[in-house]
């Protein structure tokens, strides 16, 4: 059903109003001022009604993200199974206390072609929301039609081959009423799909400070395996020898020989292993800063001391901190919207069309006043008949909306098996870390004393031989165990959801960072493991 009111580009005609009927069109009525000037009265006042309508229908239906969906059912602990302390998770960057790896995380943050990428996927959603905004807003355009026609000279309605022109320059505005909330549903879905990308960011943000903080740890580790390696290695030289001068003076058989030089080129071998691993773990690093793998990275020798705290936080803080399940609730709440939008599609639809300009039959008087025209309508649309567009529709939005909700419960049942599992791995390497220190000192102790003894002649070549390699092997797991331990602490921190920053802005952060030390030489006795023994 429309509605229209037009004034024709007749000037100074009195007032006549016509009147008529159609199917179509409804009723319709026509009418022309007395003068020109009261027509252009009374088109700015139209427009001054129509804007004043406008603003107080924005303003009563302005659009913003939804409000918190309530949380579907999920069983939430009061504590942690674990018995952790209810502690907030720390900016735990600054815990690890490693200026190089803030600046490593600064760079990552900074050159990461992957957190580009969810950057200008947060930029898109920005964008979609603006577009899903503009539909709420009056359009307007600015039209320039010309026509020139002949008419045929035969028939009997001819005019003799006389050519008609027509032009008109209009101002056209067009407005949908919003008077249910459809668009703005529709907005504040927009707006909602934002804030869960806004998250989607922020989890990668966090994401990509752990996975550097572990690329680094890992190369460390790589490094120190390595330095183990090649100390385990020169022991087996000297040892080997040893052997071999006790072997010439006849005080070693040919058995004991051979057995030192298997294990002197497995010792050998094993430092290939070693600096394929730091290789791979440098680009690895390397590829995470956004650099070319190029393995000419260093870092610093010794892994840092684990902080002493576990911030668990509470259980149902988790649901309110974690970037993840905040984009999983933003979505379902973007998702709940759509299927209140998708129901109002059965509603009618009002929408407001307005022209004003002029038209003639001459180019030169589309800028006279008195050649001025304008119209204002009105429409009115009710779905009936769609052929089922609109019910599936709303079966659609009812699926993702049920969707959405499975999708935030399993990401809440991951995230708390995360946290648990992380802390329950924490306790379990704190106790395997203290007795691999227990052993590493134990075996080393057992190495010398079983080298002492065999080159005393009270202890056989076995038994030293097999301290040594029990010392090597268990040296190298408490290293492997210190990373892990490490490893495990930021795995917790990342479940968590706490961020590795404090809360001063990042631009701040990033331009306190110290530049990275230089690498601490490898043959310092601050930094080494327990030595191995070597036969004298």
């Amino acid at each position: 059903m429309i509605f229209q009111r037009t004034q024709p580009s007749t000037p100074k005609r009195r007032s006549i109003v016509a009147r008529r009927f159609s199917p179509r069109f409804g009723r319709s009525c026509i009418a022309w001022p007395k003068t020109a000037a009261k027509a252009r009265s009374y088109f700015c006042q139209t427009l001054r009604s129509t804007g004043l309508l406008a603003a107080v229908c924005i303003l009563s239906a302005c659009a913003t993200s939804p409000d918190r969906s309530p949380d579907p059912a999920i069983e939430t602990p009061e504590t942690w199974t674990t018995g952790t302390a209810p502690t907030q998770p720390t900016a735990w960057l600054a815990d690890l206390q490693s200026p190089e790896l803030e600046g490593f995380v600064a760079e990552a943050l900074a050159q990461n072609p992957g957190l580009e990428a969810t950057a200008a996927r947060f930029a898109q959603s920005l964008a979609e929301a603006r577009i899903a905004g503009a539909d709420r807003l009056p359009s307007a355009g600015l039209g320039l039609n010309g026509a020139r026609q002949q008419i045929s000279t035969f028939g009997p309605t001819s005019t003799g081959g006389v050519i008609f022109e027509n032009y008109d320059l209009a101002l056209n505005l067009r407005w949908e009423l919003d008077l249910w909330g459809r668009l703005r549903d529709r907005s504040a879905a927009a707006l909602a799909r934002v804030d869960a990308s806004q998250a989607d960011f922020a989890a990668a943000r966090l994401s990509l400070a752990a996975q550097t903080a572990k690329a680094w740890l890992n190369l460390i580790e790589a490094q120190e395996q390595l330095a183990l390696a090649e100390r385990n290695a020169q022991a087996y030289r000297d040892n080997q020898a040893a052997i071999e001068s006790r072997f010439q003076r006849g005080l070693s058989d040919g058995f004991e020989l051979r057995r030192i030089r298997t294990q002197a080129a497995a010792a050998q071998a094993d430092i290939s292993s070693r600096q394929a691993a730091l290789d791979q773990s440098i680009r690895t690093l390397e590829t995470i800063l956004g650099r070319y793998p190029s393995a000419a990275l260093e870092a610093g020798a010794t892994l840092p001391g684990l902080p002493a705290a576990v911030p668990a936080g509470l259980p149902a803080d988790l649901l309110q901190r974690r970037p993840d399940l905040i984009a999983a609730e933003r979505q379902l709440a973007a998702t709940e919207r759509e299927q209140s939008a998708d129901r109002k599609e059965r509603l009618p639809q009002i929408s407001l069309t307005a022209s004003g300009g002029t038209a003639s039959q001459s180019v030169s008087n589309l800028l006279n006043g008195d050649f001025s025209v304008w119209t204002l309508a009105g429409n009115l649309t009710q779905p009936i008949f769609q052929g089922g567009r609109i019910r599936a529709n709303i079966d659609r939005s009812a699926a993702l909306r049920d969707q959405a909700a499975a999708n935030y419960r399993d990401t809440a049942l991951r995230a708390f098996f995360e946290v648990e599992t992380t802390l329950a791995a924490e306790q379990f390497l704190r106790r395997e870390q203290a007795q691999l220190k227990i052993a590493a000192d134990e075996a080393t102790a057992a190495e010398a004393l079983a080298w002492e003894r065999y080159s005393q002649g009270t202890g056989d070549f076995l038994s030293a031989l097999d301290a040594q390699r029990t010392a090597d092997n268990t040296r190298s797991r408490l290293l492997s165990t210190d990373n892990r331990l490490l490893q495990n602490r930021i795995d917790l921190y990342l479940a968590l959801g706490g961020d590795f920053l404090d809360q001063k802005p990042y631009s701040q952060v990033v331009g306190s960072l110290a530049q990275p030390p230089a690498p601490v030489p490898k043959d310092d006795d601050t930094n080494r493991a327990a030595e191995p023994t070597r036969l004298r």
